[in-house]
């Protein structure tokens, strides 16, 4: 009935979001009005179907079969001495989730007193974790989740503790209904405005939704925030040791009341946050559409430029090895006719030498000097100026001699030969 406090605030506020044309505005129905006609209709509700409920009791009792978890308690007459077809006016609901909505159900029940029962945190993590022994699945699904829930609800009931008062809010520690049932049963009674019998004691002898947590079993999970322990463990020490405020407070009750209309705007607005949501992400994904089209396209653009670039590299080095390949085939051509060339100067060297030595032998010859008596006697007295008469084949021998002293290369041509034959 939490949450239906929440939407029953968020209907009051549709129905005078227009002022005097809206229905509820109209009307002179006022807030705290409308939510009471709402809680009046749920306890006249559940008074009226008590004995529905009873009779389930009694046959889930005699198959053995105890209350599920959240069960409600059937409605109980505060007095023994009333006829059992007497309606009895007051009904019990011990939910552990309605300790995060006590703001909502004051408005739907403004005569609602609230019971806060107080208990260690390690004996309610213990009591948590082994929950699923009874329900058949687990409340929480680790130790750090059991303590995270303790440390929320117990902050929400405290905090209504010092918003409303003990006149609304009643603290009872867990540990004085089980030593001390009747004590703890008279104060309770006190608190609610009615007669303590011994019978009101009977709901007490029979546990519902009891973990039965094994003796030998520990908690301690290294893999549980510490602070969030310690936090824990501190404001269960507090609480216990520590009574509750005396006297209400309306900073606290201005806070609950903010933290309330807080959860009805966000109900209120979340199914069009929802739609926004959904919307901003259709935009976004469109987008991303666009983004990876755009992608996709510029990706396709500069892989076509790079076969492009690859197709012009590879015609560019084609053209560079064709152009290497003419070149060394030119430079190979060009070799072979140097090296022709340079075997024929090598010949026609060899030759000319043969030929100035044949000259020189002939000019030294005895049978050239006996036929040519006066030239030689003119080039024995003139040297290298009276012709030695064999006319061509002397200039032939002087052009050889001068061309072979402006090309000393020859000279170093024929040695590497030399050298080379004989190695």
């Amino acid at each position: 009935m939490g949450e239906f406090a929440v939407n029953i605030a968020i209907s009051y506020q549709i129905g005078t979001a227009r002022d005097n044309r809206s229905l509820l505005s109209a009307m002179d129905v006022s807030y705290n009005e409308f939510f009471a006609s709402f809680g009046q209709s749920i306890n006249d509700l559940i008074l009226g179907h008590r004995k529905a409920l009873e009779r389930k009791r009694a046959l889930e009792r005699k198959r053995g079969v105890l209350f599920p978890p959240g069960a409600h308690r059937a409605p109980r007459s505060s007095n023994t001495s009333h006829p059992k077809s007497q309606l009895k006016a007051r009904w019990v609901d011990g939910t552990p989730e309605y300790s995060f909505y006590i703001c909502g159900l004051r408005k739907l029940f403004p005569k609602a007193r609230f019971i806060h029962i107080v208990r260690d945190v390690p004996s309610v993590v213990r009591s948590m974790l082994n929950f699923h022994s009874i329900a058949g699945s687990r409340l929480v699904a680790n130790e750090e989740q059991a303590y995270d829930y303790w440390l929320r609800a117990v902050s929400a009931c405290l905090k209504a503790e010092q918003a409303y008062g003990p006149r609304v809010v009643f603290r009872l520690r867990y540990s004085e209904l089980v030593d001390s049932p009747a004590t703890a049963m008279r104060s309770v009674l006190k608190f609610a405005g009615e007669r303590y019998v011994t019978a009101s004691l009977e709901p007490l002898q029979e546990r519902i939704n009891s973990s039965k947590v094994p003796a030998d079993f520990k908690i301690g999970d290294p893999e549980t925030d510490s602070a969030l322990v310690e936090r824990a463990t501190q404001l269960s020490t507090e609480m216990i040791e520590t009574p509750q405020p005396s006297e209400a407070s309306p900073a606290a009750a201005e806070e609950m009341e903010a933290a309330f209309y807080e959860r009805v705007r966000y109900v209120a607005t979340v199914d069009s946050e929802y739609h926004r949501a959904k919307e901003m992400i259709a935009t976004l994904q469109k987008e991303y559409a666009q983004q990876q089209a755009s992608y996709h396209a510029e990706l396709q653009r500069l892989q076509k430029e790079h076969i492009q670039q690859q197709a012009s590299y590879h015609a560019e080095l084609q053209t560079l090895q064709a152009e290497r390949e003419r070149r060394e085939r030119s430079i190979a051509e060009l070799t072979d006719r140097l090296r022709k060339q340079l075997c024929d100067t090598r010949r026609l060297s060899r030759l000319l030498d043969d030929a100035e030595n044949a000259a020189a032998r002939l000019r030294s010859s005895r049978r050239w000097k006996l036929a040519n008596p006066g030239t030689a006697i003119q080039a024995k007295l003139s040297p290298g100026k009276v012709s030695m008469g064999y006319g061509h084949l002397e200039k032939v021998v002087a052009a050889y001699s001068q061309w072979r002293a402006t090309h000393p290369e020859i000279t170093k041509i024929e040695d590497d030969r030399q050298t080379s034959e004989r190695t």
